[in-house]
């Protein structure tokens, strides 16, 4: 009995990121740029895009579902809204995707303070 490997069936396709979900936080943590409010303030926290790809794979109507304010929710619809993804078909047919994804603010690490001593001899005038 010769039976073919099953295959995956997989009913509907959605639009993926070029390079998957790695190359996605890699992209935005590139362009993400941290608000002067929020930095200021010391704000942190997720907040929760939700936006949909047509059938060119582009980002449309980018809306934020959660957010932390401070221009946080602002940066991230822009940054969102660079974003290109594969198109897709469905049995011959092009649709838009739902998608959504989270972009988290965490402050930047701060640097320790390095104090450097320069030596003078005093000159006997």
């Amino acid at each position: 009995m010769n039976q073919k490997p099953q295959r995956k069936k997989q009913f509907v396709r959605t639009p993926a990121y070029p390079g998957g979900s790695k190359a996605l936080k890699e992209f935005i943590q590139r362009n993400l740029r941290y608000p002067t409010e929020a930095l200021v303030k010391r704000i942190e926290g997720d907040v929760h895009v939700a936006f949909e790809v047509d059938e060119e794979g582009y980002v449309q109507r980018p809306r934020v579902l959660r957010g932390i304010g401070y221009g946080c929710d602002e940066e991230a619809v822009r940054v969102v809204s660079l974003l290109r993804y594969r198109p897709v078909r469905n049995r011959g047919v092009k649709v838009t995707a739902h998608m959504d994804v989270v972009i988290h603010f965490r402050l930047p690490s701060a640097q320790p303070l390095e104090i450097v001593y320069h030596y003078r001899p005093a000159s006997d005038s």
